[in-house]
């Protein structure tokens, strides 16, 4: 069964979306997926899109790690859990990127 957190980026969207996307963790980057913007413009995209809210506040976006147990799904599976995840808590209306890590002996997910 799934571990999942979630925590709110105040100031360091830049060095956690660096950390996410690590080609040494995602397969060289094969276990990347956006919706809604590009890796390369992410942070604009998504200041962007926080502009347009009616409350700034001061959150820059929320990260959510979701953990696997080792051998409870391959790499693919996880990264397709993640999408559907994504796309629930969304609910197709928000930026995202996803990546999928697979340098620990558990397969984890990051989504921003």
């Amino acid at each position: 069964m799934a571990i999942s957190k979630i925590h709110p980026i105040r100031r360091t969207l830049n060095k956690a979306v660096d950390y996410i996307i690590n080609p040494e963790k995602t397969q060289n980057e094969l276990l990347i997926t956006t919706y809604g913007c590009s890796k390369e413009t992410l942070t604009e995209e998504f200041s962007f899109t926080r502009k347009q809210g009616s409350e700034i506040g001061n959150t820059l976006a929320q990260h959510v790690i979701q953990s696997f147990k080792p051998n409870e799904v391959d790499a693919y599976t996880s990264h397709k859990i993640g999408i559907e995840l994504a796309n629930r808590l969304t609910s197709n209306q928000h930026e995202y990127i996803i990546a999928t890590h697979i340098d620990k002996d558990h397969i984890h997910i990051h989504i921003i």
